[in-house]
This record gives C-alpha cells, sequence and structure tokens, in this order.
C-alpha cells in the first residue's frame, strides 16, 4: 500500500454508520518517523505497511471506540501534505488536537443523536458552534483568543468540506458563518496584550533565586538579547561570535539567531546583540568542569548547546519553562510571570538607553533584536510613552544597557562551591 491508497482510505466520502465502521478496525498509529503505518484490530493483529515516497505524518482523530473519524482524518491528511510548504508539523497536530475537542464534545452531546459522528459534523451548524465554545469555556477554556483559535480551526475544517478535494461534503450555503462568511466569529480575537515592564532590580532578583549559575547565566542572556525561550535553549557554540574579531570599543556584539517563527517549517534568521558582560558570563560558565566534561558531547563540539541544565543534559522549553516559575516564586514575584516577560524587558531597556540617536532609532533597533517582521508588532512597546520612560530612569538619564548587563552580572553571579544543588532540581 502507498501513500496515495492511504489518503483514500481516509478520504472517502463517509457512508452511514454501519456501512464504514468496521469492528475489525480500531485505530491508526504511526511510529516516531512516519514510516509505517500499523493498523490494530480487536484480535490485536499487527499489520505494517510500509510508505513508499517522502515519509510524511499521517495525523487521524478517532472518537472513544477508536474508530477513525474519516472526514477530519482525510482534512488532516490533506494539510499535512502541505508541510513545509505553507504549513508546519506543528500546526497540523494542533489542529489534529482541536478536532479532538470537537469529536468528543459531539460523542457527549450529539446535536443529532441518531447520526454518527462524521454525520454530526456534516450538519454543524451556528447554534452547534456556539453550544461546542460554551462547553469548552466551562471545562477550562477561558482565555478567548484560545476559543478564537478553535473556532477558526473548524471553520477551515468545514470550509474544506465544501472543496472538491472533499468532494463538496458539506455546502458552503449553510457554512456557520453564514452564506457569505460575513456573519463572522462568536468567538471576537481580543487585542495584542500589554507589554510587562521588567527593571534591572527585578531581573536581579529572580535571577539570584536560581540555585545554579547555568540557570542564572541561561536567563540573563535571554534577558540580554531579547530570545524567546525556545530561541535560548537551541543556542549551540557555533553560533556564539568570535568577540576577538570586533573592535573592543563596540559594547555590544552582534550574533546570528535562528529564529523560530518563520512561516512553514523554514528558519527565520536575525541578528540580536550581545553584550560583552553576558559573553564573558557565559565563557566563565563554559569553562567549569561540570559543563567542560558534560556526557555526549565531545570537548569541542560545536553542535553542544550553549547552556545545559544542571545535570549537564540538554534544556527543554517545558523545564526552562517549570525552572523560571519555581525562582520566580522563591522570589515572591507575580505568579503569572512568564520566561517571555524577560523579552519584554529587552525592548524596554533598549527604549531607555542611550543607544541611537532618538526614539524612533531605538524602536527600530527592538524591531531587529526581537524579530519583528512588522513595525506595527514592535509599537506595541509605546503604551509606556517616551515621556514616561525617561521619568522612569534615573533623574531623567539615559541607561547604560551594558552597565546594566555589568550590575546584573555581578549582583547575581554564583560561584560553583556556593551552588545551592549539585544534581537535578530538587531544591525549592
Amino acid at each position: 500500500m502507498d501513500q496515495s491508497d492511504i489518503e483514500a482510505l481516509f478520504s472517502a466520502r463517509p457512508k452511514p454508520l454501519k456501512d464504514y465502521l468496521r469492528p475489525s478496525l480500531t485505530t491508526v498509529n504511526i511510529d516516531g518517523r512516519a514510516r509505517s503505518l500499523a493498523l490494530l484490530s480487536q484480535s490485536s493483529l499487527t499489520i505494517d505497511l510500509e510508505l513508499t515516497g517522502a515519509p510524511q505524518p499521517i495525523l487521524c482523530v478517532a472518537d472513544s471506540n477508536g474508530f477513525i473519524v474519516r472526514t477530519v482524518s482525510a482534512w488532516l491528511s490533506h494539510i499535512g501534505r502541505q508541510i513545509g510548504h505553507s504549513t508546519t508539523r506543528g500546526t497540523v497536530g494542533h489542529y489534529g488536537k482541536t478536532m479532538s475537542y470537537l469529536v468528543r464534545w459531539i460523542e457527549k452531546h450529539p446535536p443529532m443523536p441518531n447520526l454518527s459522528v462524521d454525520e454530526n459534523i456534516l450538519c454543524l451548524n451556528r447554534d452547534d458552534v456556539l453550544n461546542w465554545l460554551d462547553d469548552m469555556k466551562a471545562h477550562g477554556a477561558k482565555s478567548t483568543s484560545t476559543r478564537h483559535s478553535r473556532e477558526v480551526c473548524l471553520y477551515e475544517f468545514l470550509d474544506w468540506l465544501c472543496t472538491d478535494d472533499a468532494r463538496n461534503l458539506r455546502d458552503m450555503d449553510h457554512s456557520p458563518r453564514g452564506r457569505d462568511g460575513k456573519l463572522g466569529t462568536i468567538t471576537k480575537k481580543g487585542g495584542p496584550k500589554s507589554p510587562k515592564y521588567i527593571d534591572t532590580q527585578l531581573v536581579v532578583s529572580l535571577l539570584a533565586s536560581f540555585h545554579n549559575e547555568c540557570e542564572r547565566c541561561m536567563f540573563h542572556a535571554q534577558y540580554d538579547m531579547g530570545l524567546r525561550i525556545s530561541e535560548l535553549i537551541s543556542l549551540t557554540l557555533r553560533d556564539l561570535p568570535d568577540d576577538s574579531r570586533f573592535d573592543p570599543s563596540l559594547e555590544f556584539i552582534p550574533i546570528c539567531i535562528n529564529g523560530v517563527k518563520g512561516r512553514a517549517e523554514n528558519i527565520k534568521q536575525r541578528i540580536t546583540l550581545m553584550s560583552r558582560a553576558v559573553l564573558r558570563r557565559i565563557k566563565s560558565y563554559h569553562n567549569t568542569i561540570e559543563y567542560q566534561l558534560a556526557a555526549g558531547w565531545d570537548f569541542n563540539d560545536l553542535e553542544k548547546p550553549v547552556f545545559l541544565t544542571a545535570n549537564q543534559f540538554k534544556w527543554q522549553a517545558r523545564n526552562a519553562t517549570k525552572q523560571f516559575n519555581a525562582a520566580a516564586a522563591r522570589a515572591g514575584l507575580d505568579e503569572g510571570i512568564r520566561p517571555h516577560w524577560l523579552r519584554h524587558g529587552t525592548a524596554f531597556s533598549v527604549l531607555m538607553s542611550d543607544e541611537g540617536k532618538d526614539y524612533i532609532d531605538r524602536m527600530l533597533i527592538v524591531q531587529r533584536m526581537l524579530g519583528h517582521s512588522n513595525l506595527k508588532t514592535t509599537e506595541i512597546y509605546t503604551q509606556i510613552s517616551p515621556a514616561m520612560l525617561d521619568k522612569l530612569t534615573k533623574a531623567g538619564r539615559r541607561l547604560n544597557r551594558l552597565k546594566e548587563a555589568e550590575t546584573i552580572r555581578s549582583e547575581s553571579w554564583l560561584a560553583p562551591l556556593r551552588h545551592k544543588e549539585h544534581r537535578g532540581h530538587i531544591g525549592k
């Protein structure tokens, strides 16, 4: 069976429940590399089918009995073929998860109890969508933006069902958004969230609450360069700039970052600035025995991560966030603080600094450092006016970011012998 045969399996026009929900087919599993298809029958018989051509993930959604929901699985197969072109693997997975929420809701509260899940999907109307949104809100989806994104995902799916690719299973005239789409979404998208203002002393207080220098150094670097947490933990030795190649009078050194918000799965590179103070701190951390003798990497391996955990493993975003939240709690900071706030702090630090000729210059620097494609994204930081930022600086003096970095380093640096934990993250 080749990939086209598998797609045909998923994209066939839904039939009445008794015609296509065969009790022998319960679920579809794909291994980590998406190179094989396993059909699991109720007799526990497993058949491995090798895929021909370039491997792509084949995602499907099953009901609570393990039967494939064919309309949803056909759509996921359709958008899965676009991975690397107009969408990403993560987006397809996110859509699949949203569709699984819809399937579970239909099973619990079927709009038409005598029909299958697939048949209910083909009959969904605006009232049904409203009931689904209300149910999600009642069961924990409190965020308006979360419900809005799930609603938009549903509409993309229902619109696809009206195309020739889906054999016109639905009629666009019966769209929950109205015949011409003018009804729009039920959940209105909120405006951009206000950025969080962070000053130098808050950064020092936060970093001082981490148990190890490897953690303090890493999050200081995030504040210094304005990186996303995923970009921070992905830095390798190859990415670090050689400061000897730059004029010693330069306070900041350019560093190339492999961004995570490029289109499809393409890397979106950008140049940001690293202070010499943070680069020295990183080099000092790299001179420790723990970092140099970390298992799994050669001594001068350029692919070695710049930052490792306290027990010398590669960081995962979830673990980094967990350690950040624990440190923030120990520091007595707002329980809502998140690593992304340090990125906001970078922006305000630049806007309050003596970099550039004027405020517009500093806005452009922030745009480049944070990797905003559009200056309008950067403009969220104008919610605090230039006049107010001047008042926030000491006696109206412009902030020198290199001195700020040196202050943070000197007040939060932790010598190896003063570490509060030596293995794992067990400190409280």
